[in-house]
Protein backbone atom coordinates (compact mmCIF):
# COMPACT_ATOMS: atom_id res chain seq x y z
CA UNK A 1 0.00 0.00 0.00
CA UNK A 2 2.87 2.46 0.74
CA UNK A 3 3.86 1.84 -3.19
CA UNK A 4 0.75 2.95 -4.25
CA UNK A 5 0.60 6.15 -2.20
CA UNK A 6 4.25 6.79 -3.17
CA UNK A 7 3.06 6.45 -6.98
CA UNK A 8 0.00 8.35 -6.72
CA UNK A 9 2.12 11.32 -4.99
CA UNK A 10 4.30 10.82 -7.97
CA UNK A 11 1.84 11.25 -10.81
CA UNK A 12 0.40 14.22 -8.61
CA UNK A 13 3.39 16.04 -8.53
CA UNK A 14 5.49 15.22 -11.62
CA UNK A 15 3.11 13.17 -13.92
CA UNK A 16 1.92 16.72 -15.60
CA UNK A 17 4.47 18.88 -15.60
CA UNK A 18 6.54 16.04 -17.77
CA UNK A 19 4.35 16.10 -20.29
CA UNK A 20 3.99 19.84 -20.58
CA UNK A 21 6.54 20.57 -22.97
CA UNK A 22 3.95 21.09 -26.32
CA UNK A 23 3.08 24.38 -26.96
CA UNK A 24 -0.06 23.45 -27.28
CA UNK A 25 -0.88 22.55 -23.69
CA UNK A 26 -2.26 24.47 -21.53
CA UNK A 27 -0.76 24.27 -17.76
CA UNK A 28 -2.04 25.54 -14.02
CA UNK A 29 -0.33 25.31 -11.26
CA UNK A 30 -1.33 26.22 -7.58
CA UNK A 31 -0.05 25.30 -4.03
CA UNK A 32 -0.10 26.55 -0.26
CA UNK A 33 0.90 25.78 2.72
CA UNK A 34 -0.45 27.32 6.05
CA UNK A 35 0.47 27.13 9.61
CA UNK A 36 -1.85 27.77 12.58
CA UNK A 37 -1.13 28.43 15.98
CA UNK A 38 -3.01 29.04 19.52
CA UNK A 39 -2.08 29.05 22.97
CA UNK A 40 -3.56 30.04 26.52
CA UNK A 41 -1.75 30.57 29.53
CA UNK A 42 -3.27 31.14 32.96
CA UNK A 43 -1.90 31.77 36.28
CA UNK A 44 -3.79 32.20 39.66
CA UNK A 45 -6.53 32.50 37.43
CA UNK A 46 -9.77 33.00 39.40
CA UNK A 47 -11.91 31.72 36.48
CA UNK A 48 -10.29 28.78 36.50
CA UNK A 49 -9.42 27.22 33.05
CA UNK A 50 -6.39 25.30 31.68
CA UNK A 51 -3.25 25.88 30.07
CA UNK A 52 -3.46 24.94 26.14
CA UNK A 53 -1.42 24.69 23.05
CA UNK A 54 -2.69 23.91 19.46
CA UNK A 55 -0.89 23.76 16.24
CA UNK A 56 -1.80 22.82 12.77
CA UNK A 57 -0.43 23.00 9.14
CA UNK A 58 -2.63 22.43 5.76
CA UNK A 59 -0.72 22.22 2.27
CA UNK A 60 -2.77 21.74 -0.92
CA UNK A 61 -1.49 21.53 -4.31
CA UNK A 62 -3.32 21.63 -7.90
CA UNK A 63 -2.12 20.83 -11.22
CA UNK A 64 -4.38 20.97 -14.26
CA UNK A 65 -2.95 20.10 -17.86
CA UNK A 66 -5.54 21.20 -20.77
CA UNK A 67 -4.73 20.38 -24.64
CA UNK A 68 -7.80 20.65 -26.72
CA UNK A 69 -10.75 18.60 -24.96
CA UNK A 70 -8.96 17.05 -23.02
CA UNK A 71 -8.04 17.96 -18.92
CA UNK A 72 -6.12 15.90 -16.63
CA UNK A 73 -6.38 17.27 -13.01
CA UNK A 74 -4.16 16.14 -10.21
CA UNK A 75 -4.20 17.66 -6.26
CA UNK A 76 -3.13 16.95 -3.30
CA UNK A 77 -4.62 18.04 -0.04
CA UNK A 78 -2.87 17.34 3.60
CA UNK A 79 -3.85 18.80 6.88
CA UNK A 80 -2.14 17.29 10.25
CA UNK A 81 -3.07 19.42 13.87
CA UNK A 82 -2.94 18.40 17.67
CA UNK A 83 -3.43 19.93 20.71
CA UNK A 84 -2.04 20.01 24.53
CA UNK A 85 -4.51 20.49 27.03
CA UNK A 86 -3.53 21.23 30.42
CA UNK A 87 -0.87 18.22 31.72
CA UNK A 88 -2.25 16.07 29.00
CA UNK A 89 -0.26 14.70 26.51
CA UNK A 90 -0.15 16.10 22.64
CA UNK A 91 -3.09 14.91 21.11
CA UNK A 92 -3.61 14.63 17.37
CA UNK A 93 -7.06 17.19 16.44
CA UNK A 94 -7.26 16.71 12.31
CA UNK A 95 -5.45 13.93 10.51
CA UNK A 96 -5.66 13.96 6.19
CA UNK A 97 -4.71 12.99 3.05
CA UNK A 98 -5.99 13.21 -0.19
CA UNK A 99 -5.15 12.48 -3.19
CA UNK A 100 -7.17 13.09 -6.32
CA UNK A 101 -6.72 12.45 -10.30
CA UNK A 102 -9.03 12.82 -12.77
CA UNK A 103 -9.08 12.76 -16.90
CA UNK A 104 -11.92 14.24 -18.71
CA UNK A 105 -12.46 14.78 -22.74
CA UNK A 106 -15.31 16.98 -23.43
CA UNK A 107 -18.48 15.91 -25.10
CA UNK A 108 -20.21 19.59 -25.94
CA UNK A 109 -19.66 22.99 -23.71
CA UNK A 110 -21.07 21.14 -20.49
CA UNK A 111 -20.61 18.07 -20.40
CA UNK A 112 -17.69 15.35 -20.47
CA UNK A 113 -16.55 11.92 -20.20
CA UNK A 114 -14.42 11.19 -16.93
CA UNK A 115 -12.46 8.65 -15.74
CA UNK A 116 -11.16 9.58 -11.61
CA UNK A 117 -8.92 8.26 -9.19
CA UNK A 118 -9.70 9.26 -5.11
CA UNK A 119 -7.18 7.94 -2.45
CA UNK A 120 -7.62 8.77 1.57
CA UNK A 121 -5.61 8.19 4.64
CA UNK A 122 -4.41 9.82 7.47
CA UNK A 123 -0.79 9.95 8.48
CA UNK A 124 -0.60 9.07 12.26
CA UNK A 125 -2.72 6.41 14.45
CA UNK A 126 -5.75 8.01 16.30
CA UNK A 127 -6.71 6.90 19.79
CA UNK A 128 -9.80 6.98 21.58
CA UNK A 129 -9.58 8.21 25.35
CA UNK A 130 -11.66 6.74 28.30
CA UNK A 131 -11.31 6.89 32.09
CA UNK A 132 -9.11 4.51 33.85
CA UNK A 133 -11.07 2.24 36.01
CA UNK A 134 -8.12 1.01 38.03
CA UNK A 135 -6.64 4.90 38.63
CA UNK A 136 -9.35 7.62 39.23
CA UNK A 137 -7.92 10.45 37.50
CA UNK A 138 -6.16 9.15 34.48
CA UNK A 139 -6.93 7.98 31.18
CA UNK A 140 -6.28 5.08 28.89
CA UNK A 141 -6.26 4.80 25.10
CA UNK A 142 -7.34 2.19 22.17
CA UNK A 143 -5.96 2.86 18.85
CA UNK A 144 -9.09 2.82 16.34
CA UNK A 145 -6.99 4.35 13.03
CA UNK A 146 -3.75 4.14 11.64
CA UNK A 147 -1.75 5.01 8.43
CA UNK A 148 -4.02 2.60 5.64
CA UNK A 149 -6.08 1.37 8.42
CA UNK A 150 -8.60 3.24 7.33
CA UNK A 151 -7.27 3.86 3.68
CA UNK A 152 -10.02 4.15 1.12
CA UNK A 153 -9.44 4.33 -2.56
CA UNK A 154 -12.28 4.89 -5.53
CA UNK A 155 -12.50 4.57 -9.07
CA UNK A 156 -15.01 6.24 -11.25
CA UNK A 157 -16.02 6.25 -14.00
CA UNK A 158 -18.68 7.96 -16.39
CA UNK A 159 -19.84 11.71 -17.19
CA UNK A 160 -19.50 15.15 -15.90
CA UNK A 161 -21.36 18.25 -15.73
CA UNK A 162 -19.60 20.78 -15.88
CA UNK A 163 -21.93 24.35 -16.83
CA UNK A 164 -19.94 26.17 -15.45
CA UNK A 165 -16.61 27.47 -13.05
CA UNK A 166 -18.56 27.13 -9.72
CA UNK A 167 -20.68 23.74 -10.27
CA UNK A 168 -19.58 20.03 -11.46
CA UNK A 169 -21.58 17.29 -11.33
CA UNK A 170 -19.88 13.88 -11.95
CA UNK A 171 -21.71 10.82 -12.16
CA UNK A 172 -20.48 7.54 -12.11
CA UNK A 173 -22.38 4.32 -13.03
CA UNK A 174 -18.93 1.87 -12.99
CA UNK A 175 -17.60 2.68 -9.83
CA UNK A 176 -15.10 0.67 -7.45
CA UNK A 177 -14.45 1.27 -3.81
CA UNK A 178 -11.77 -0.09 -2.21
CA UNK A 179 -11.20 0.16 1.57
CA UNK A 180 -7.97 -0.86 3.80
CA UNK A 181 -6.77 -1.50 7.24
CA UNK A 182 -3.26 -3.02 7.23
CA UNK A 183 -3.02 -2.53 11.34
CA UNK A 184 -3.08 -6.15 12.06
CA UNK A 185 -5.10 -5.96 15.61
CA UNK A 186 -7.83 -3.59 13.82
CA UNK A 187 -7.96 -5.91 10.73
CA UNK A 188 -8.83 -9.10 13.31
CA UNK A 189 -11.41 -6.75 14.86
CA UNK A 190 -13.00 -6.37 11.43
CA UNK A 191 -12.90 -2.30 12.04
CA UNK A 192 -13.89 -0.38 9.11
CA UNK A 193 -16.15 -3.31 7.41
CA UNK A 194 -13.57 -5.77 6.62
CA UNK A 195 -13.85 -9.18 7.32
CA UNK A 196 -12.06 -10.06 10.45
CA UNK A 197 -8.68 -11.05 9.19
CA UNK A 198 -8.69 -9.35 5.95
CA UNK A 199 -7.00 -6.33 5.33
CA UNK A 200 -9.03 -5.17 2.16
CA UNK A 201 -12.19 -5.12 0.79
CA UNK A 202 -14.14 -4.14 -2.69
CA UNK A 203 -17.31 -2.91 -3.69
CA UNK A 204 -18.79 -2.18 -7.06
CA UNK A 205 -21.25 0.41 -7.35
CA UNK A 206 -22.70 3.73 -8.85
CA UNK A 207 -20.68 7.03 -7.43
CA UNK A 208 -22.09 10.68 -7.76
CA UNK A 209 -20.22 13.68 -6.82
CA UNK A 210 -20.98 17.35 -6.64
CA UNK A 211 -18.72 20.15 -5.74
CA UNK A 212 -19.43 23.60 -5.29
CA UNK A 213 -16.42 26.18 -5.60
CA UNK A 214 -18.18 29.56 -4.54
CA UNK A 215 -16.45 32.85 -4.82
CA UNK A 216 -18.64 35.02 -2.46
CA UNK A 217 -16.77 37.81 -2.54
CA UNK A 218 -13.02 39.68 -3.30
CA UNK A 219 -11.18 37.57 0.07
CA UNK A 220 -13.69 34.92 0.97
CA UNK A 221 -14.26 31.65 -0.89
CA UNK A 222 -16.98 29.19 -0.12
CA UNK A 223 -16.09 25.27 -1.66
CA UNK A 224 -18.70 21.96 -0.74
CA UNK A 225 -18.20 18.81 -1.98
CA UNK A 226 -20.75 15.99 -1.77
CA UNK A 227 -20.18 12.20 -2.70
CA UNK A 228 -22.85 9.50 -2.81
CA UNK A 229 -21.88 5.76 -3.27
CA UNK A 230 -23.68 2.67 -3.22
CA UNK A 231 -22.56 -1.09 -3.89
CA UNK A 232 -24.76 -2.45 -6.25
CA UNK A 233 -25.24 -5.66 -3.73
CA UNK A 234 -26.33 -3.45 -1.35
CA UNK A 235 -28.42 -1.06 -3.27
CA UNK A 236 -30.03 1.77 -1.94
CA UNK A 237 -27.37 2.26 1.30
CA UNK A 238 -25.77 4.81 0.44
CA UNK A 239 -22.52 5.62 2.03
CA UNK A 240 -22.40 9.52 2.49
CA UNK A 241 -18.86 12.22 2.62
CA UNK A 242 -19.98 16.21 2.77
CA UNK A 243 -16.71 18.11 3.18
CA UNK A 244 -17.06 22.46 3.38
CA UNK A 245 -14.61 24.79 3.64
CA UNK A 246 -15.13 28.47 3.85
CA UNK A 247 -12.14 30.26 3.12
CA UNK A 248 -11.23 33.99 4.58
CA UNK A 249 -8.33 36.04 3.40
CA UNK A 250 -7.29 38.77 5.67
CA UNK A 251 -4.25 39.88 3.77
CA UNK A 252 -1.28 38.67 1.95
CA UNK A 253 -0.05 36.56 4.73
CA UNK A 254 -2.78 35.48 6.92
CA UNK A 255 -6.44 33.96 6.30
CA UNK A 256 -8.72 32.30 8.41
CA UNK A 257 -10.52 29.06 7.57
CA UNK A 258 -13.36 27.43 8.61
CA UNK A 259 -14.06 23.31 7.60
CA UNK A 260 -16.88 20.72 8.11
CA UNK A 261 -16.88 17.21 7.23
CA UNK A 262 -20.31 14.64 7.48
CA UNK A 263 -19.60 10.96 6.80
CA UNK A 264 -21.83 8.30 7.23
CA UNK A 265 -20.91 4.98 6.28
CA UNK A 266 -23.13 2.06 6.23
CA UNK A 267 -20.36 -0.63 6.99
CA UNK A 268 -18.62 1.46 9.97
CA UNK A 269 -20.29 0.85 13.20
CA UNK A 270 -19.10 3.20 15.88
CA UNK A 271 -19.19 3.17 19.55
CA UNK A 272 -21.58 6.45 20.27
CA UNK A 273 -20.45 6.29 24.13
CA UNK A 274 -24.21 5.57 25.61
CA UNK A 275 -23.67 2.35 27.20
CA UNK A 276 -24.74 0.20 24.28
CA UNK A 277 -23.19 -1.65 21.37
CA UNK A 278 -21.36 0.22 17.82
CA UNK A 279 -24.03 0.85 15.59
CA UNK A 280 -24.49 2.93 12.50
CA UNK A 281 -24.18 6.78 13.12
CA UNK A 282 -23.48 9.83 11.57
CA UNK A 283 -19.82 11.20 12.04
CA UNK A 284 -19.24 14.69 12.24
CA UNK A 285 -16.15 17.20 12.74
CA UNK A 286 -15.12 20.94 12.33
CA UNK A 287 -12.00 22.78 11.90
CA UNK A 288 -11.46 26.16 12.79
CA UNK A 289 -8.12 27.63 12.01
CA UNK A 290 -6.44 31.21 11.90
CA UNK A 291 -2.31 31.64 11.13
CA UNK A 292 -0.11 32.14 8.11
CA UNK A 293 -0.39 31.07 4.75
CA UNK A 294 2.43 30.64 2.23
CA UNK A 295 1.80 30.39 -1.89
CA UNK A 296 3.74 27.85 -3.11
CA UNK A 297 2.91 28.89 -6.51
CA UNK A 298 0.36 29.96 -8.89
CA UNK A 299 1.41 30.76 -12.70
CA UNK A 300 -0.20 29.36 -16.04
CA UNK A 301 1.85 28.15 -18.83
Amino acid sequence: MKKLLLSLSFICLTGLTAMAQSDSVVVKKSGSWGVNFANVGLSNWAAGGENSIALGTVFNTKIERIKGEDKWVNQIDFALGGAKVGDKDFRKTDDNIILLSKYSHAINEDWSYAISGIFRTQLLEGLKYSPNPNVPGEEVSERISNFMAPGYLTINLGIEYDPSEVFTLSMSPAAGKFTFVQDDVLSAAGAYGVDPGKKSRAEFGSNLLAVLDLPIMENIKFKSTLNFFTAYDSFGNVDTNWETLLVMKVNKWFNATFGTQLIYDDDILIDTGDGGAPKRAIQFKHVLNFGVNFSLFSTED
